[in-house]
Formats: C-alpha cells, sequence, structure tokens
C-alpha cells in the first residue's frame, strides 16, 4: 500500500520528501512512498548496529566450535608447545567448518570463498585478527555505515580468496584479505576525505597495510595472493561506497549484508554435508 498525497519521511535519510516522489531526492532510495516495516530492519542492522562486534563474535565463535570438535588439538599442544601452533584445529576440521582451497575446490565448495573467513589456524591466528577486525572494523562502520561494513567485509574477503583459489591449490584460512580490504577501504575514505584528518588516516592505514602485506615475508613467504585481492578490491569500493555522513545505509544495503551472513551459514552447513564424512572419516 502507498502513501499518495502529503509529505512522509524518507524511510532511508529520514529527510522530509512528498510521498509521490519516485526515489529520494536526498538519498536515492527507490520509492520511498511505499508503506513497508523499515523500523524493524533498523533494529536489527540501523544505524547504531555493533556489526563489527558481530565479526568478532563470528570469528571466535567459529574457533571453539573447530577446538569443540577436535580435542586432539588441546592434545597436540600439551605435547609439543608452539606459540604458532597451539591449540591448532586438524585439516579435517576446518574443512568441514569450511575451509577454502585444496579439496573444497576439487569438490565445488564454492562457497568457502566467505566461510573461509571466519576460520583459523591457531590462538596466536585468531587472537591476533580478532584484534584487527574489532579496530580496523570500527572505524570503517564510523566512516560508512554498520551494514556497508559486512558488506565490504564479505566482498573483499570472498573475492580475495576468488584469486587466491586461482592461483593456488593449497588450502586457506583467516581473514586477513578482508582486514586488507577493510584497510583499502579506510585509504580511499582519506583520499576523499581529504585535508590534514584524511591525510593522516591515509598515513595510518597504509602502514598497517604495509605491515599485513609484507609480514609473510618476514617468514620466508611470498605475498599472499588473496590479502592483495582484498586490499584491491576495498580500495575499488571504499572510492565509490556512499559514506555514513552523506548517506543512510538503504533497505538494499541492509538487506545485502544480512544475505551474506545467510549464505555464509548455510556454507558452513554445505561444507559439513559435502566434506564432513569423506574429512572425518565418518559413512
Amino acid at each position: 500500500m502507498a502513501q499518495r498525497e502529503g509529505s512522509i519521511l524518507c524511510p532511508s535519510c529520514r529527510k522530509l520528501i512528498h510521498s509521490s516522489e519516485p526515489s529520494c531526492p536526498y538519498c536515492g532510495a527507490t520509492a520511498p512512498g511505499l508503506v513497508r516495516a523499515p523500523r524493524s530492519l533498523d533494529a536489527l542492522i540501523g544505524p547504531d548496529a555493533d556489526t563489527s562486534l558481530w565479526l568478532v563474535g563470528a570469528v571466535a565463535g567459529m574457533y571453539v566450535l573447530s577446538l569443540v570438535l577436535d580435542p586432539s588439538a588441546v592434545t597436540r599442544t600439551l605435547q609439543s608447545f608452539s606459540l604458532y601452533t597451539a591449540f591448532a584445529p586438524s585439516g579435517g576440521i576446518l574443512y568441514t567448518l569450511g575451509m577454502t582451497g585444496g579439496i573444497a575446490i576439487i569438490f565445488g565448495g564454492w562457497w568457502t570463498v566467505l566461510t573461509s573467513s571466519f576460520l583459523h589456524a591457531s590462538l596466536v591466528h585468531v587472537a591476533f585478527e580478532l584484534m584487527w577486525t574489532r579496530s580496523i572494523g570500527q572505524l570503517v562502520a564510523s566512516y560508512f555505515g554498520p551494514a556497508r561494513l559486512l558488506v565490504l567485509w564479505f566482498v573483499t574477503g570472498a573475492i580475495g580468496h576468488t584469486l587466491y583459489n586461482l592461483l593456488s591449490d593449497q588450502p586457506l584460512v583467516g581473514a586477513d584479505a578482508n582486514i586488507c580490504g577493510l584497510l583499502g577501504a579506510l585509504i580511499a575514505f582519506g583520499r576523499r576525505r581529504g585535508g590534514a584528518g584524511g591525510a593522516e588516516l591515509m598515513k595510518r592505514m597504509t602502514v598497517i597495510t604495509a605491515l599485513f602485506l609484507g609480514m609473510p615475508l618476514l617468514f620466508g613467504a611470498s605475498l599472499n595472493t588473496a590479502d592483495l585481492g582484498g586490499f584491491a578490491t576495498g580500495l575499488v569500493l571504499g572510492s565509490v561506497m556512499p559514506m555514513a555522513d552523506q548517506a543512510r545505509e538503504t533497505r538494499a544495503v541492509q538487506l545485502t549484508a544480512l544475505a551474506f551472513i545467510g549464505l555464509t551459514v548455510l556454507g558452513v552447513m554445505a561444507s559439513a554435508v559435502r566434506l564432513g564424512p569423506m574429512m572425518l572419516g565418518g559413512p
């Protein structure tokens, strides 16, 4: 049902417009005069949603789940302790929960480019990435919006992992590509914002990005193509994505973010069904 006469508040940007407008002249929302149920969606993923905390909770939860399903990880740690491999889930468990690359791609697990971001190889690995996800994620949410943070997280991670899978047949877990994507978006934001504040943000995020991309080189590894792909994607999206103080997040963005969450949950289930029995020796 549409409200055909008078003025209304745009359900996206909350500015006063005429109900007959085909799109909001301020934020571009389509058919703002249609009576929808925006309040319930805003209550879930509105401007005050702490989506960086959602990501932290999901990453931490998946790591705990990987240990619960693989108690031998604790035993291995006690038998031969190493800081960088402490509490490391087995490859079988990681494949079951959605690790990308290798066997997962051979068996058509395209969804693992989403799910692998929430899996980690050790306690140090997950702790490091939880710290950066929270701190960098909060910045992205404040500059672009909480739903756009989720879209950036999922898209940059998925593209980074897809690029990796095209160039490598080795398994991969972790949110490095996603974090690099957020860093790229913040560098783009600083350039768009300009001034002393924008320049300082670009400088800080460039230093952090160099650490992320250069750290593998210190251990004799090569540059991770997933990280490079995520970073490049973040730069592009950060250059074109509306900023929070210029355009309120639309229903389309909020629904897209929730759709990515749904796809990831379904992806974990798909990995468990397709790869779980084979990797864990079940029937």
